[in-house]
């Protein structure tokens, strides 16, 4: 079996050595080039039909195995109706791309034909029919939502393949490492025929690669992208049908994580930056807008922003080779898991290497705590509604219950018996939110959230537990120790979730503050009262963009301290030395002690270095309001 397997992958790599140069040419005479563009990375005038060469190679490829071992070809394909629709929808698949690259074709007739294609291969017995259970290793049976998931995982995988497809040789060459490893899966499955086109494509493609790796003399094009994708998606899914090994279900994706990844995300930014722009423009975005902006092309893909962040066009290509390997390598693993605990090891592996890479990448689309798309949502439906609040308030004595009441079960099992349980819980809710209420609980304005508020919030669960306790006890639904047990563990989760509900605008906001924005950059003078009060008064600014570096202040015990999550900076004397080491637009000094020779050296200072210097008197009224007035400009 190894000499059909190595003859049939030497000579699809020999073909598309030969063909490709013909199809450059062929590319040129009928004008099948890709100009340079906003979008494009390539700066010449490029052939885009290379789909034609691996086409072209992989079929004279089966042809000459059919005629050099014809036994074996007709055992692996034997002439069926499922051979003739299989090549009818790679065909017609590749005459689509073809079309594509010749004559745009619209989205909605390249999506509609693919989820033609993949229909007609599901009712032809190709399908997603069960998945892996994380939790016990074992299989789902999906086959309720079969023809959805198939089509959806065969059209994803096509177009992901088609996104990812912007540096020369980047698509080609992680499709060869998805290829070669679906063979080696195919192969230890028994999955033969799988594995014979698996390592034709993958030599296609390594032949292709020839000519399509730094700097290109050819594009894969539509017909080379959504050619790969489709045939990789239709044969990852083969290759695991024979696998009883929950895990390995695995497998086909984690192969091909990488574009699934970079397709998730491009749309996941995509989707926020419609709200963004949104909140910064005052569009009017409806649901079609924001669907239809997911998919509008753009140049912020994972390679484009390796590009952007210094990596060369080869550095880039070759890391995320590496990338692919590496999760290849991992789904390898899974076929070899046979407990939950290793599978879940690997799992946060992955799963942490994967966030941090993308966290990496600096999309500022999808950092939620610092891009300020959760701030209107808290303006709208928390801090102006109350009603929300008090939702929200029931929602968390329910859920503190319920972890109280399980932990509580867990330790002691035949203390309390589950019958009890919604009982009890309708009774703790009607208590706890009544305190709540009585307590003045809702009085309370969270976006001026303080030490005041949390200690009241603490003084308003400390009164509910209590007659919580009182309550459960004299109904003998808890014992004494079972009941004194459930109110700590109540108070706690209680506590954690109310308080963190009402903290949450401000960490928002504080995160959202500290991101880079097209405003000035400003040291603030005085690490003491007037500079968190100014600080305060920034930061909550209706359409802030002021950027704060940070605080300077001439005690010398302050240097190197965190103020409110900002570093002090030093005194006067280390302004030169910052502003060499990041830009400063201005100082607002608002410490009213400062000694008048130290603010005449701030003063030299801030002129030589072109800083703007402004003296800021800030006082706080009766009602809490914050008046800053500006008394000397420009010093």
């Amino acid at each position: 079996m190894i000499s059909p397997l190595i003859f049939s992958f030497l000579l699809s790599v020999i073909l598309s050595l030969a063909l490709t140069p013909a199809v450059i040419k062929f590319a040129h005479r009928i004008g099948a080039t890709d100009a340079p563009g906003e979008r494009k990375v390539h700066t010449t005038i490029m052939p885009r039909i290379g789909g034609l060469a691996i086409f072209v190679s992989s079929i004279i490829s089966i042809g000459t195995l059919y005629i050099v071992f014809p036994d074996l070809v007709d055992s692996l394909y034997p002439y069926s109706e499922t051979t003739l629709i299989l090549a009818f929808c790679f065909t017609s698949l590749f005459a689509l791309g073809l079309w594509d690259d010749l004559s745009p074709l619209s989205p909605g007739i390249k999506f509609g034909v693919q989820i033609l294609l993949a229909s007609i291969l599901y009712f032809a017995g190709f399908s997603i029919s069960n998945v892996t259970n994380p939790l016990s290793g074992g299989m789902l049976n999906v086959e309720i939502i079969a023809l959805p998931l198939t089509i959806l995982w065969i059209v994803g995988i096509t177009n992901a393949f088609n996104l990812i497809d912007g540096l020369d040789g980047l698509a080609a060459g992680l499709a060869v490492i998805a290829g070669i490893s679906i063979f080696t899966i195919s192969v230890m499955s028994g999955h033969i025929e799988t594995a014979v086109l698996s390592l034709i494509i993958s030599g296609a493609l390594i032949g292709f690669l020839r000519y399509n790796f730094h700097p290109a003399k050819i594009f894969l094009g539509d017909s080379g992208s959504l050619l790969i994708g489709f045939s990789l998606a239709l044969l990852s899914i083969h290759s695991t049908s024979k696998i009883t090994t929950g895990f390995a279900l695995l497998f086909p994706f984690l192969v091909l994580l990488l574009p699934i990844t970079d397709t998730l995300v491009s749309m996941l930014r995509r989707l926020m930056g419609s709200i963004l722009n949104e909140k910064d423009n005052s569009k009017s975005w409806t649901l079609i807008h924001r669907i239809h902006g997911m998919f509008t092309p753009d140049k912020s893909h994972i390679h484009h922003r390796l590009l952007s962040m210094g990596l060369s066009h080869r550095q880039a290509v070759l890391l995320l080779y590496g990338v692919s390997i590496f999760f290849a390598f991992s789904a390898f693993l899974y076929t070899q898991i046979e407990t939950v605990q290793t599978s879940i090891t690997i799992t946060v592996i992955l799963g942490t290497t994967l966030l941090l890479g993308i966290k990496k990448l600096q999309y500022n689309e999808i950092a939620i705590l610092n891009n300020g798309v959760m701030l209107p949502f808290f303006k709208k439906w928390v801090l102006n509604r109350k009603s929300f609040i008090r939702l929200a308030d029931m929602i968390f004595i329910t859920i503190a219950y319920a972890f109280s009441y399980a932990l509580l079960h867990t330790l002691q099992p035949d203390a309390v018996e589950l019958p009890q349980f919604t009982q009890t819980g309708l009774i703790i809710l009607a208590i706890q939110f009544s305190t709540f209420w009585a307590t003045g609980l809702y009085r309370e304005k969270i976006d001026q959230y303080s030490i005041g508020n949390a200690l009241h919030i603490t003084s308003s669960i400390v009164y509910s537990i209590g007659v919580t306790a009182l309550v459960i006890y004299a109904m003998n639904l808890f014992p004494l120790i079972e009941a004194i047990g459930f109110a700590i563990f109540d108070f706690y989760f209680l506590l954690t979730l109310t308080v963190g509900f009402r903290s949450a605008y401000q960490a928002l906001n504080y995160w959202y503050s500290k991101q880079k924005k097209p405003g000035e950059n400003i040291l603030i003078y005085g690490a003491d009262e007037n500079g968190t009060l100014l600080l305060q008064k920034i930061i909550n600014a209706p359409n802030n963009t002021s950027n704060i570096i940070g605080f300077l202040d001439d005690d010398p015990n302050l240097e190197g301290k965190l103020f409110y999550g900002y570093p002090v900076l030093g005194g006067h004397w280390k302004l030169g030395k910052i502003s060499l080491n990041q830009k400063v637009d201005a100082i607002f000094v608002c410490d009213e002690n400062i000694k008048p020779e130290n603010l005449k050296r701030l003063q030299d200072k801030a002129a030589r270095t072109g800083i703007a210097l402004k003296k800021l008197t800030v006082s706080l009224h009766e009602f809490g309001e914050v008046e800053i007035q500006k008394t000397v400009v420009n010093i």
